[in-house]
């Protein structure tokens, strides 16, 4: 039974369908959302493999973004051969970096002639994982709007927004029959960086924990008690020192950071976002506008970025922000060591702000 195509497709939507539904012939699960996209793949593994023949039925072309280690006639003989014992033939492209950018007529044509010809009982799937800072995926694109035509599924899977990570860790709460106070969901949120990979191991110690003490509910405490620290509270600190031009106390927060043991690159990220959402709360300039965006759904935390962004012009944010990401580019390319390019970063952003 063919199954009738739906444009952007959401996360909950697909997971539902995959539940109730038969497969689709052409997957594609883009996006930085790490977690979601493997769990939709592993569903998918889950449905089209019969449990001991996962490697018989399942072929895995994994091309690291060069589309030109794809050989071209394996693939097609691979999409036209059936399941040897499976309900499903499974074929997984990883990385191929073919949604990045336009195709010329003569790619259009044979990703087009490899699309039409996946056989009845055979699965096409393309996992594009994405970086934070790559270019997102045009869901207009050309092959995208083929594969959807054909009856396929395309799934973006970015990161998610702080009032969608509160539900769903409300939901996980619920099937372990558990509460969790606002100011606990919104700190785990915070202190792993929006992270649902990080989230979920946190949630899974506290599961454990909560299980071994007959606890019903799970409040700050709780998560102080299992939990990484929370930095939110210590950036924002930095950030009052880079406010008030004091670049030796931003430093000495620095310092306490790397005392601490915290990744450079994890701090960066934190110092960043915070200022990207400094950026919108100056924009917004009231508390419900800024809970309206979805950056936060905390009225308190609301007030405090836009109690901080008065701080800043909107050019001295924006300089900020790019900053930032120039300073992320440098570490990553091993243009400057981590820790000295932080430090460099802070002396930059408080000569900003003087």
């Amino acid at each position: 039974m063919a199954v009738k195509n739906k444009n952007k497709l959401t996360y909950a939507a697909l997971s539902k369908e995959l539940d109730a539904q038969p497969l689709r012939k052409i997957y594609v699960l883009l996006g930085q959302e790490e977690f979601l996209i493997t769990y939709l793949r592993n569903k998918l593994y889950a449905k089209a493999l019969a449990p001991g023949f996962e490697t018989m039925d399942a072929v895995i072309y994994d091309l690291d973004n060069k589309v030109t280690n794809l050989n071209r006639d394996n693939l097609l003989a691979d999409i036209a051969t059936p399941a040897f014992m499976s309900p499903y033939k499974l074929v997984h492209i990883k990385q191929s970096g073919i949604f990045k950018r336009a195709l010329n007529d003569e790619a259009l044509a044979e990703w087009s002639e490899i699309v039409e010809r996946v056989g009845e009982g055979t699965i096409l799937l393309f996992e594009e994982r994405q970086e934070g800072d790559d270019r997102a995926v045009r869901l207009d694109h050309k092959l995208l709007r083929l594969i959807e035509e054909q009856g396929g599924a395309v799934v973006r899977l970015d990161q998610q927004t702080e009032r969608e990570l509160l539900s769903w860790i409300s939901a996980q709460m619920k099937f372990h029959n558990l509460n969790i106070t606002n100011e606990a969901a919104l700190s785990l949120v915070s202190r792993f960086d929006s992270s649902m990979s990080m989230i979920q191991q946190a949630l899974n110690v506290i599961f454990l924990y909560a299980e071994s003490k007959d606890l019903e509910s799970i409040d700050l405490h709780t998560v102080d008690l299992l939990c990484r620290p929370d930095l939110s509270g210590r950036i924002f600190d930095l950030t009052d020192a880079l406010a008030a031009g004091n670049t030796d106390r931003s430093l000495d927060y620095l310092d306490r950071l790397f005392d601490r043991g915290e990744a450079p690159l994890g701090i960066l990220t934190m110092i960043s976002n915070l200022f990207r959402r400094l950026l919108i709360a100056k924009e917004l300039e009231n508390p419900s506008a800024i809970i309206d965006s979805g950056i936060t759904s905390s009225s308190y935390y609301a007030s405090k970025l836009l109690q901080q962004a008065r701080s800043f012009s909107l050019e001295q944010l924006e300089e900020m922000v790019e900053a930032c990401f120039q300073t992320d580019l440098q570490i990553k390319t091993g243009e400057m060591q981590d820790r000295s390019a932080l430090v460099v970063l802070l002396i930059q952003l408080s000569n900003t702000k003087k």
